[in-house]
């Protein structure tokens, strides 16, 4: 029983990690995957690393006036 709760607990870390790893680029599975089979510290620290995806803002007001 007490093996089951420390994998959930790794799961669920691995889980959070891959949050984190959403808005990079190496993603939420692969975030994800190298927490399950690294550990979730290790994962964490790759996906700080890795760099963020670059979001392009909109302004829509200046859109629709200009047409």
């Amino acid at each position: 029983m007490e093996q089951v709760f420390i994998l959930l607990i790794a799961v669920g870390l691995a889980a959070l990690v891959g949050q984190l790893g959403k808005n990079r680029k190496i993603g939420f599975g692969w975030s994800f995957a190298l927490c399950i089979f690294l550990s979730p510290i290790i994962g964490l620290i790759i996906t700080l690393c890795s760099k963020k995806n670059d979001f392009e803002f909109v302004d829509v007001k200046r859109e629709n006036e200009q047409n």
